[in-house]
């Protein structure tokens, strides 16, 4: 009988210092998951919580390239007279950049485009020939002032008696990399400086990043305010005046 009173207390005993530790694993267990899914519910809360912004970021700077092109033509009742007046036209014109400091292999003109129509008159054919002769003349240059001058003055050719098809000018800012590290963390501290406000009004504070997305870098002139484009290592704009902008958008976090 000692011997199985024995037995039956050491099973007893073992019986429950199981079911003890089954419990307090049950309980860390418990204890765990809630944990987790205490975290759990406050990450879903604080993903319901963000606010979206933009961040600008502008800068004045000045081109450092600049284009120039004039189309001019000349009609005559033969291809000999066109030619002639076409020649005249590009002896005025090339002194007239030369004046600014344009000659040479850089003012050479295209090849003559050349064709032949009927002359009418009130609606009639004359049943003669029109021949007309078109040439250009166009050059890139780091001369951006020269190039302002020319355009400016281009009158002093009509005033000579000649009158061009069309002049234009444009102007190329090409170190938009050089910029664009600056411009973008000064555009991240403007997007972080709205959310902050926002954040302020609504008894919030910011947390971190959710995503951030970082505009194009657009070229415009000053005077105008109006896009010229970007958008890469350089840009063209119709003034040598220009302003680089560039726009990020970020979603925080509002804890």
């Amino acid at each position: 009988m000692t011997e199985q009173s024995g037995f039956f207390s050491d099973f007893a005993r073992n019986n429950r210092i199981a079911f003890l530790g089954g419990s307090l694993i049950l309980a860390l267990g418990m204890t765990a998951g809630s944990v987790a899914l205490a975290r759990g519910m406050v990450s879903m809360k604080r993903a319901d919580r963000e606010v979206t912004v933009r961040g600008v970021a502008q800068r004045n700077v000045t081109a450092n390239r600049a284009s120039w092109s004039v189309g001019y033509s000349e009609s005559a009742y033969t291809l000999a007279d066109a030619l002639a007046a076409v020649d005249r036209d590009t002896t005025m014109i090339r002194t007239y950049l030369a004046k600014h400091s344009f000659k040479g292999e850089q003012t050479t003109p295209s090849s003559a485009s050349i064709s032949v129509s009927d002359e009418y008159i009130n609606g009639k054919t004359t049943g003669r020939k029109v021949y007309s002769v078109s040439r250009a003349i166009g050059f890139d240059t780091e001369n951006v002032a020269g190039v302002g001058a020319i355009e400016a003055n281009k009158d002093e050719l009509a005033q000579a008696g000649l009158v061009v098809d069309s002049t234009n000018a444009s102007y190329e800012y090409t170190e938009l990399d050089k910029v664009k590290p600056e411009m973008i963390a000064a555009a991240t501290k403007d997007a972080r400086r709205a959310a902050e406000k926002f954040a302020n009004d609504s008894g919030s504070s910011v947390g971190g990043i959710k995503t951030a997305t970082q505009g194009y870098f657009s070229v415009s002139s000053r005077e105008s305010g109006s896009s010229d484009g970007d958008y890469g290592g350089s840009s063209t704009a119709s003034s040598p005046d220009q302003r680089v902008r560039v726009v990020t958008t970020i979603d925080y976090y509002l804890d």
